[in-house]
C-alpha cells in the first residue's frame, strides 16, 4: 500500500526558502512539487538541486500544480497576496515569521486567513529544539514552581547588519522567537513593555544595532531581553543565544547553539551552530528540519499547528509595541 505524501511547493527561495525546499525534498512523507521566486537564477538552482518544477510567478504555480500545501518564505513585505491565494485554494500553509512589516498589515492578514478558516502553521522553530521541548514539559508539570523571571539573549555577529538589516530588523527577525516562546510559557497576559535601542550603523535602515527590553505580565512576573548583531565576524559562536526561566522552586537554563561542541584547528576556534539549521552529511538538520517535518506530519493527519496565527499575532503585537516604546521613549501598555 502506497503512503500518502504531502504535495508541497515553496514560494520564496532565498536563504530560508531554499532550506525549506531541501528539507521537504528529503522528507519521505512529502513530495516537493515546485519552487517559485522572482529571482530566476536562484529559483532555477534550487529546482535543479531538488529535482522539481520552478516558476517565476506564484499565481501561475498555484494555478498549474496540484498541491496540498505551500511554504511561504518570501520577504515579510510581500507575504499577504500569496498567502491569501493559497488559503482560498484550500492549501495548508507553513508561513515564515514575521507575518508582515506593519502591525495593521499583520492584523489584516490574520483576520482574512481566519475568515477563510485557513490551516496556517507559523514557523517558530524553537518549539522543535529538544531543549525547549523539554523545558516546556518541565514547566507544564510545575517542576520549577511559579515563574518569577525570564531572560532571553540572542546576539549575532556583524553579518546580520550586512545581510539582514537592509530588509528586516532585529526584533522582527530574531528576538521574536524568544518573545513568542515566553508568551506561550506564561500563564498570564502581557501587560506592559519597555524597550531601549542603540542606533548607530543601522540608522540608515531606520533600524536598531541592539535592543534591551522588559515585558511585565499581570501575574507580576517579568521577562528581560537582549539582542544585537554587532559582534565581530570571527566570534566563535555565530549566534550566541541564552534562555533562562527562574521559578520559586527551581530554574531552567538553556545556553548557546553549539550544543556543547567546540572545534579547534590551527586556523580557528569555532562553536558551530548545531541547534537551528546545521548542514550535516550534506543535509539540513536541526530545529528547522524538525519543525518542517512536524508540519508535514500535522498537515497529513489534520493535527493543529504547533504555533497558530493567534499565538504569532500576539508575539507580533509585543514586537511592534517594543518598537513603539523605542520611538516614544516610554513604556507601552498592551
Amino acid at each position: 500500500m502506497s503512503v500518502k505524501k504531502l504535495r508541497i511547493a515553496v514560494i520564496g527561495t532565498g536563504l530560508i526558502g531554499s532550506l525549506h525546499a531541501e528539507i521537504y525534498n528529503e522528507n519521505n512523507l512529502a513530495e516537493l512539487v515546485a519552487v517559485c521566486d522572482i529571482n530566476k537564477k536562484a529559483v532555477k538552482q534550487v529546482a535543479k538541486k531538488n529535482n522539481c518544477n520552478y516558476y517565476f510567478n506564484y499565481e501561475e504555480m498555484l494555478k498549474n500544480e496540484a498541491l496540498d500545501a505551500v511554504s511561504i518564505a518570501t520577504p515579510e513585505s510581500i507575504r499577504l497576496k500569496p498567502c491569501i491565494m493559497a488559503a482560498k485554494k484550500g492549501l495548508k500553509i507553513l508561513l515564515e515569521k514575521p507575518l508582515g512589516k506593519k502591525f495593521n498589515e499583520i492584523k489584516n492578514l490574520v483576520t482574512r486567513l481566519k475568515k477563510i478558516k485557513a490551516y496556517v502553521a507559523v514557523n517558530f522553530i524553537l518549539h522543535a529544539d529538544p531543549r525547549f521541548r523539554k523545558m516546556k514539559e518541565e514547566i507544564k508539570n510545575n517542576k520549577i514552581g511559579n515563574i518569577v523571571t525570564y531572560f532571553a539573549r540572542r546576539r549575532g555577529n556583524r553579518l546580520g547588519i550586512e545581510y539582514y538589516a537592509p530588509w528586516t530588523d532585529l526584533l522582527s527577525s530574531t528576538l521574536i522567537h524568544d518573545i513568542q516562546m515566553i508568551l506561550e510559557l506564561s500563564k498570564s497576559n502581557p501587560e506592559r513593555v519597555f524597550a531601549e535601542a542603540v542606533i548607530r550603523e543601522c540608522k540608515k535602515y531606520n533600524s536598531h544595532d541592539a535592543v534591551v527590553a522588559t515585558l511585565k505580565f499581570r501575574d507580576g512576573s517579568v521577562a528581560s531581553f537582549e539582542t544585537s548583531w554587532v559582534l565581530p565576524k570571527n566570534q566563535p559562536e555565530p549566534l550566541d543565544p541564552a534562555f533562562n526561566v527562574i521559578g520559586d522552586q527551581g530554574s531552567i537554563i538553556i545556553e548557546g547553539s553549539s550544543l556543547g561542541m567546540n572545534i579547534l584547528t590551527n586556523k580557528q576556534f569555532i562553536k558551530p551552530d548545531l541547534a537551528h539549521w546545521p548542514t550535516i552529511d550534506s543535509s539540513v538538520d536541526g530545529a528547522l528540519k524538525k519543525n518542517l517535518d512536524m508540519f508535514v506530519n500535522n498537515a497529513l493527519n489534520n493535527k493543529p499547528p504547533i504555533v497558530d496565527l493567534h499565538s504569532a499575532q500576539l508575539a507580533e503585537k509585543v514586537v511592534h509595541s517594543m518598537k513603539e516604546s523605542i520611538r516614544l521613549k516610554k513604556p507601552i501598555k498592551l
